[in-house]
């Protein structure tokens, strides 16, 4: 089940990003003779006068089939028929139908889930397991009191912890009277050693409250969210050409279905925020000007809008090197998937 899961995510996303092209196309009236979901032999095809609709039997993949993208095609209204700004809108419509599928998933997300805000009340959320303090203090807990100063906050918590322990740096209990179940306790709690800054905490986070969010906040949190995953993943692209991050560690179509797969079990919220991560990236990647991807193809529009004409054979042998070098690239992604798979 989860397996299907991820093969769904990874289609819909490589669905939209066809959908891209594919509207595009025919809003230019470019002839498009397939929108193919999947590589491979066809497994199911319903045609029409002039496309032909098909589902392949690798569920990984998809293409559509711009007619006239040949340097000798002879097709009326081909694809090289067509002006600079008509491919160039073609070219970049399924890294947009990316970036836009992105922005509706997290919309969705935010919007569904509300805003987690924390409790104002002393009510204690969560205990650290590995503080002193999980012996004696539980979830649901509302402090009432530490050594004689009373507490009507959540904020007063950590200002009375940080006094105590200014005032006596040597002491390791705090006196903490507090209400569970509706009778009130007092407690000779000790303290644990913050591992990061010179202090001593309770170790102790507050309850958080799910509040409804409005339409145009949870847009401004989905279009922050989703400039978010852009910049982390061009920072990652960069830590793969710097050499920060090892080959071994790349991951393909294959281990993205296994971390799919994997958090299906943790809910639909987690799986939506995937499907909006792994969109974003798919992109990101078409966008690089690297020959044979949208970004490569769109180099070569852009020169030709600011008056660059480059020999379209040319053009054509750095496409078909392009093609060549991503093949080879995805068969070291995969076979690298399938090891880390069995190892």
């Amino acid at each position: 089940m989860n397996i299907l899961i991820a093969i769904l995510v990874l289609g819909v996303i490589i669905f939209t990003h066809e959908l891209g092209h594919f509207a595009a196309a025919k809003f230019f009236k470019m002839p498009v003779s397939e929108f193919a979901i999947g590589m491979g032999p066809q497994v199911y095809s319903y045609d029409t006068m002039k496309t032909t609709y098909s589902l392949r039997a690798i569920p990984i993949g998809g293409f559509v089939n711009i007619e006239g993208m040949d340097i000798d095609s002879e097709v009326e209204d081909g694809f090289n028929t067509k002006p600079a700004y008509a491919r160039f809108i073609v070219l970049i419509a399924g890294v947009f139908m990316n970036f836009l599928l992105a922005f509706i998933v997290l919309f969705i997300t935010v919007y569904s889930n509300g805003m987690y805000k924390p409790e104002t009340k002393p009510i204690i959320g969560e205990v650290f397991p590995n503080t002193a303090a999980s012996k004696y203090i539980k979830a649901g807990d509302k402090i009432l009191d530490i050594d004689g100063n009373a507490i009507t906050q959540w904020k007063d918590i950590g200002a009375t912890i940080t006094k105590v322990t200014k005032d006596n740096k040597e002491i390791d209990n705090i006196v903490v009277t507090l209400e569970r179940e509706g009778q009130a306790q007092t407690l000779d709690v000790p303290l644990t050693k913050d591992p990061n800054e010179d202090r001593k905490i309770l170790g102790v986070v507050p309850k958080f409250i799910k509040e409804p969010i409005s339409i145009g906040e949870a847009a401004k949190l989905s279009v922050k969210s989703g400039v978010k995953i852009f910049t982390d993943t061009l920072n990652g692209l960069k830590m793969i050409v710097t050499g920060k991050v090892k080959t071994k560690e790349l991951t393909g179509p294959i281990g993205i279905i296994k971390v799919v797969g994997d958090a299906s079990n943790q809910g639909v919220s987690v799986v939506l925020w995937l499907m909006a991560l792994i969109s974003v990236n798919i992109g990101v990647l078409n966008l690089l000007p690297f020959p044979a991807l949208d970004g490569g193809r769109l180099i070569f529009v852009i020169l030709e809008m600011v008056g660059v004409k480059i020999n379209k054979k040319v053009e054509e042998r750095v496409h078909i090197a392009g093609m060549i070098f991503l093949f080879g690239l995805i068969i070291f992604i995969t076979t690298n998937d399938i090891f880390n798979l069995v190892k």
